[in-house]
């Protein structure tokens, strides 16, 4: 079959200011696809928002679309395109899974594939050629007539085994992800969270089961990118890429005997960091240079509440750490638990401003579909309206901030860290040279800011 995927264009905030990268996802169904003999194209809308044409309609006989919650609605807006060419169309990504009611009941989307998507979007096509009743497929949600089912979860896939991601079906050299000036490109190493953060739908989508790929494969998949692709900085962009340190020392060891000039950065656990301080000597002698630490609160309360394992003592010995390898630290914060009120909000910021890390994220508290987060406080929700589910901005009654206080609070904390010193200056003005930052982009980010 001639199968379309598309990866639908995001427009907060957050990519205003940020860096594109591949949508790694689509790309290891896609490889799937191939191998199971289908000819695939994919359309990244978010770097060439023109680029889905009448005729990459015509020529597909299944269209597949990724979608998460701040996209949904252009996803559906594709969705509502390609349903009117009479081809089945297929959505996956995390918000449509936990919100296929919502999904199918638009009457533009046919199939839904729950979790990972490789195997189960192989077997829907088979069925769909042969004519089968879709129920023979595990891991889908779809529509059939008036009536919603729902199929079994399909088993997750053994990782080791899959295809690595199907880069050539993309210009990998359009995306703008860059570090330290360097071309910048995905890798993900394991699958599946242990953790339970009740803000989070990775354990949900993913599963609670950690399914992690050994380092050889790790090292097969960088020698891709780096001899095929020309990259030499990757993002290791699994959640727990550190959490079996031994493995991460593997790949770091393997790294440096190819003796690849390879900059790169991953996502980690305060806790992990602390425990492990082999861990991090060896990251930075084979070119670690940043670490994405969730840091989230200077409150234990709020730590406990979010379902973080990390004390707070333990982020100041992390951030330490990292910098005294010489490793570079990308800090998270979550604002507006519903514990706290403004003056805990303030006493974060002063946190961030202490720790004094190369980079600070503030997001506010976001009840996003399929976390336990969602289900506690659904009734508090005021707006649907999904783009605003971006960390940004406060789509629920809080109990102790209101809507306007917490933007100000927001603000604040961007203001605050990044006015502080030249060298946070700095920072922030090369992150809008790389995006190619302009007034009306600013003036955007600004009305959306605001509502």
């Amino acid at each position: 079959m001639n199968v379309l995927l598309v990866n639908p264009p995001s427009s907060n905030v957050f990519t205003t200011f940020g860096m594109s990268l591949p949508p790694m996802g689509l790309l290891y169904v896609a490889a799937s696809l191939e191998a199971a003999g289908h000819r695939v194209v994919v359309r990244d809308l978010q770097i060439d928002p023109d680029g889905l044409s009448a005729n990459d309609l015509r020529n597909a006989d299944a269209i597949g679309i990724s979608a998460d919650t701040t996209r949904v609605k252009k996803a559906m807006a594709f969705a509502r395109r390609a349903a009117a060419s009479n081809r089945p169309v297929i959505m996956g990504g995390p918000h449509p899974q936990f919100m296929s009611e919502e999904v199918l009941g638009s009457g533009s989307v046919d199939y839904i594939v729950k979790g990972e998507g490789e195997q189960v979007f192989v077997d829907l096509l088979a069925a769909l050629s042969r004519k089968d009743d879709p129920a023979g497929v595990n891991g889908i949600v779809y529509r059939d007539g008036h009536r919603i089912l729902e199929t079994p979860n399909a088993p997750p896939p053994d990782v080791e085994k899959l295809p690595f991601p199907a880069r050539h079906l993309v210009d990998m050299h359009r995306y703008s992800a860059t570090l330290d000036d360097r071309p910048l490109t995905p890798v993900i190493t394991s699958r599946g969270c242990p953790s339970a953060c009740r803000f989070c739908s990775s354990s949900s989508f993913f599963g609670r089961g950690w399914r992690s790929r050994t380092a050889a494969s790790v090292l097969a998949e960088l020698e891709e990118v780096y001899e095929r692709y020309g990259f030499r900085a990757v993002a290791f962009t699994d959640d727990n890429f550190t959490l079996a340190p031994q493995r991460v020392v593997e790949i770091a060891d393997g790294i440096r005997e190819q003796g690849y000039d390879l900059k790169w950065w991953n996502f980690s656990r305060v806790d992990t960091i602390v425990r492990n301080p082999e861990m991090v000597r060896a990251m930075a002698a084979s070119g670690s240079t940043m670490v994405y630490l969730g840091i989230e609160s200077n409150n234990e309360e709020t730590l406990r509440s979010l379902g973080k394992g990390a004390k707070t003592g333990e982020a100041d010995q992390a951030v330490k750490l990292l910098q005294g390898s010489g490793i570079g630290v990308y800090g998270s914060y979550i604002i507006g638990n519903l514990n706290e009120a403004g003056a805990d909000v303030k006493e974060t910021i002063d946190m961030a401003i202490r720790l004094d890390t190369d980079v600070a994220q503030f997001s506010i508290l976001t009840p996003y579909p399929g976390t336990e987060l969602y289900e506690e406080i659904k009734g508090r929700i005021f707006t649907r309206k999904w783009k605003f589910y971006d960390g940004l901005h406060l789509v629920f009654r809080h109990p102790r901030i209101n809507r306007h206080l917490m933007q100000y609070l927001l603000i604040n904390a961007f203001t605050r860290f990044y006015r502080r010193s030249r060298k946070a200056k700095e920072g922030f003005k090369s992150a809008g040279r790389r995006s190619n930052m302009t007034v009306g982009k600013v003036a955007a980010c600004v009305c959306d800011l605001l509502f």
